[in-house]
């Protein structure tokens, strides 16, 4: 996590930032203003962490960091924010990793950083997670759904119309949930 992309509209508080981090060895990859924020700026910069120097982020803002967090899969640090819960709440609802709403110390930077780098590694984990399980029990429902189907037009146990959808799955080079929707396409057409 050493490539930081700084978003201040502060030219002067922008240069301490880089300054403060190229001293504690990051690499500064762009220091942009607001107005220079899009997907192919953040992109192109091909940063590992996102630095946001914002004092109130408004919804634009809160969006543009919805964005860099989900959509680019960045960590971002938002500092010198407000302290009040609400804004603590949205910026988090918006995939904040780290919001420091206190004054920083150059030597406070790297820590920051990290925490906030891991906590964004974490949080994509659970989010990975989350989306495979969703996946499982959409395809897990498909399969339920295609056995009783088998079972209604052709007399098979449970057993037995789960071991011809798998042996057919096998003899294809498909997955389970493919002959399960072949088999819930083929009655839809039937009927």
């Amino acid at each position: 996590m050493k490539r930081i992309l700084v978003i201040d509209d502060v030219r002067e508080r922008a240069a301490w930032l880089k300054a403060s981090l190229e001293l504690a060895e990051f690499d500064v990859v762009g220091v942009l203003a607001w107005e220079q924020v899009d997907e192919a700026s953040i992109q192109a910069a091909s940063a590992d962490v996102i630095i946001v120097d914002a004092n109130a982020p408004g919804r634009d803002t809160l969006e543009q960091i919805s964005l860099m967090s989900t959509t680019l899969e960045k960590p971002v640090v938002v500092l010198s924010a407000r302290n009040d819960k609400h804004s603590i709440k949205e910026a988090m609802q918006a995939g904040v990793s780290a919001y420091v709403s206190h004054s920083i110390q150059s030597e406070d930077l790297s820590s920051i950083i990290h925490v906030a780098a891991a906590r964004f590694c974490e949080h994509k984990r659970l989010r990975d997670e989350l989306k495979e399980a969703k996946s499982q029990l959409v395809e897990r429902k498909l399969v339920d759904r295609a056995k009783g189907i088998l079972m209604d037009n052709h007399g098979f146990d449970e057993p037995e119309a789960y071991k011809r959808m798998r042996s057919m799955a096998m003899s294809k080079g498909k997955r389970m949930a493919e002959i399960a929707e072949a088999i819930i396409f083929a009655k839809e057409l039937s009927a």
